[in-house]
């Protein structure tokens, strides 16, 4: 997810995953008119709070954009990224460095030599 996709849209405004229009506008217009930043001139955290709500709110009132977030949390969801520095990760690299390095310096993807020391610092 992009940068404005960090946090979860429906926490934001407070509502279910299921919410229909009337309770997206519902819940947008009363935080809306809790953080605008006229309003709330004490709390400098008030514009970006206001500006997370009205992220959440163009992108869950708008029928397409919701399901492009939504496609995009679910696929989130169901990766797994539990192993992806796991064990067999790091040979990979090893295995990538060391092509790289062979194939650079000429010794024509040869991999009997290991390579020298502190390459992997």
């Amino acid at each position: 997810m992009d940068g404005k996709n960090k946090q979860n849209f429906y926490e934001i405004l407070g509502i279910d995953e299921d919410a229909d229009d009337i309770e997206i506008k519902s819940a947008y217009h009363k935080l809306a008119k809790k953080y605008h930043p006229d309003l709330n001139k004490h709390d400098p955290k008030a514009q970006e709070k206001f500006i997370r709500i009205k992220q959440a709110y163009d992108t869950l009132i708008d029928p397409s954009e919701r399901e492009k977030y939504d496609r995009k949390r679910e696929y989130i969801s169901q990766t797994d990224f539990s192993d992806s520095f796991g064990r067999h990760e790091f040979n990979h690299l090893r295995e990538l460095f060391r092509e790289i390095f062979y194939k650079r310096y000429g010794n024509n993807g040869n991999y009997d030599k290991p390579p020298p020391e502190g390459m992997y610092v």
